[in-house]
């Protein structure tokens, strides 16, 4: 997506929240906040299910903006690179939600070791995002950023190996055996990263509210399986 998309994209989703601030109270705010995040594999398509999610959500609404939205790496940096894309960010939320928002991340990361502790921006951001809601955060470990926030549904998509690297011979379109390094390396990358640094194992199912095979499954039935889970969780 190329950076003027990015803005509208994004400063789309700051003008729903920001009128949402100013018409709705912060007790209905909380009740009506909903966030996904998508925790995947290497080799798993997250970013296409967090698409055809907010894709299916946003038609249902029948609304000429989008209300939902989905954040991966590019559009999560190009948030904490502006400045201003940030301000604007931070203004959509309440005086009292900011001052949560602030003793959340001076206890998260009061204790933890200086190479996790750069990543405050990025695990500002994230939380900035999920405690407005209506956004499906990809990866970025925002399933451990988010930990705590009400009205979260956090999914876990896997697949076979076989299954993973047909996907990135054809995304990366390289060989088969390019592919298989690749899922291997990535894949224990991003697993004992997380563990060593943050204590959380991205790999036990009990972290998720759904995991999900994505080979037995296509992604618009995915997703219409993780939009019905969040319904169902948002009513209990």
């Amino acid at each position: 997506m190329k950076t003027q998309s990015l803005d509208r994209y994004i400063n789309s989703q700051i003008k729903y929240w920001q009128h949402q601030k100013n018409t709705i109270s912060v007790q209905e705010k909380k009740r009506r906040r909903q966030f996904i995040t998508i925790t995947r594999e290497y080799g798993c398509s997250g970013y296409t299910l967090a698409k055809e999610i907010i894709k299916i959500l946003n038609s249902a609404e029948k609304k000429p903006e989008p209300l939902w939205a989905a954040y991966e790496r590019g559009v999560l940096d190009r948030v904490m690179k502006d400045m201003g894309l940030s301000a604007q960010l931070a203004r959509t939320f309440t005086d009292d939600a900011q001052k949560d928002m602030t003793d959340i991340l001076k206890t998260a990361f009061s204790s933890l070791p200086p190479q996790v502790a750069v990543y405050q921006k990025l695990a500002e951001t994230i939380r900035l995002l999920a405690a407005n809601g209506n956004v499906v955060l990809v990866g970025r470990a925002s399933n451990v950023i988010t930990r705590g926030l009400v009205g979260g549904y956090h999914v876990m998509i896997v697949a076979p190996m076989k299954f993973k690297v047909k996907n990135i011979m054809k995304f990366k379109n390289i060989t088969k055996k390019d592919a298989e390094k690749l899922v291997i390396e990535n894949t224990a990358r991003r697993e004992n990263y997380i563990k060593e640094y943050v204590k959380f194992d991205v790999t036990d199912p009990h972290h998720y509210d759904l995991v999900i095979n994505l080979a037995h499954n296509t992604i618009n039935g995915v997703a219409q399986l993780v939009i019905e889970g969040m319904k169902l969780k948002s009513s209990h």
